[in-house]
């Protein structure tokens, strides 16, 4: 039999365990119900007894890793996941850029009582029935000498905007320098992929192609080298050789430029 040391000991030691069973178990129940936010029928925060929905605690995940692609200015998401209290099923499942889910990002889902899917979206795409106002065209100033210099401007479309990476449309006109005391006109038309700090950029005019790159400064300033190709070496006036070229871009939606890092 055991002494009642012991016994004192051993019943001591249970004493122990359950105390830090029951504060483990307390632990975790309390952190649940601080990691759960309790929604009523009108999305109104509340307290467990009187909610519809209830939310936990929103997971944050690198963009790209949750919607396959960059979003300009923003490096992570909030994985949100909403459920029904009534019986645990899942009522939304989607990402934001905000912790509390009111600026959504890529695609959502919503989801009846019984499981089945109720409605989703894409909210890289226009909302169904809306029109998406387009970004203004920006000006551009181009200078670029070859045989002869050739100062062009004109307007520019940003294709795709929504990325980092930029791809710009666009249509001007430029001026030669003289030809025996003439000046002569060439059309500009050109497609500019911008990406990081550098450029490419391919374009035509009715008496010429040429095909440029080089180095960017944000989208703002371009600077090219590269090559033109006249279509008529006979005709005038003929824009042809190795070619400089240095772009000025000007626009009012921030969207057309790059984000300027500083590295500390």
């Amino acid at each position: 039999m055991l002494s009642k040391t012991t016994k004192y000991f051993v019943y001591k030691n249970h004493f122990c365990y359950f105390i830090i069973v029951a504060f483990i178990l307390f632990s975790n129940h309390l952190t649940a119900q601080i990691d759960t936010i309790f929604f009523n029928s009108k999305w109104k925060t509340t307290t467990k007894d009187s909610a519809v929905y209830y939310r936990i605690k929103p997971i944050k995940i690198k963009t790209t890793k949750a919607i396959g692609h960059k979003i300009q200015y923003v490096d992570s998401l909030y994985l949100i996941k909403d459920y029904y209290v009534k019986n645990n099923v899942l009522q939304f499942e989607g990402y934001t850029k905000d912790a509390e889910g009111n600026n959504n990002a890529g695609k959502a889902k919503w989801f009846n009582e019984d499981g089945s899917l109720s409605y989703s979206r894409d909210f890289d795409k226009p909302a169904p029935g809306t029109f998406r106002v387009p970004i203004p065209p920006m000006t551009y100033i181009n200078y670029s000498v070859a045989n002869k210099s050739l100062l062009t401007a004109g307007l520019e479309f940003c294709l795709d905007c929504k990325h980092e990476d930029k791809l710009f449309l666009g249509i001007g006109y430029g001026i030669t320098n003289s030809y025996n005391g003439n000046y002569y006109g060439l059309p500009d038309l050109h497609l500019s992929y911008n990406k990081d700090f550098l450029f490419l950029k391919a374009g035509s005019s009715h008496k010429n192609a040429y095909a440029l790159g080089g180095f960017t400064f944000l989208n703002l300033i371009d600077l090219g080298f590269g090559y033109s190709f006249p279509f008529n070496k006979d005709k005038i006036p003929t824009y042809k050789g190795f070619t400089t070229s240095i772009t000025l871009r000007l626009s009012r939606s921030q969207r057309a430029y790059q984000k300027f890092n500083v590295i500390q």
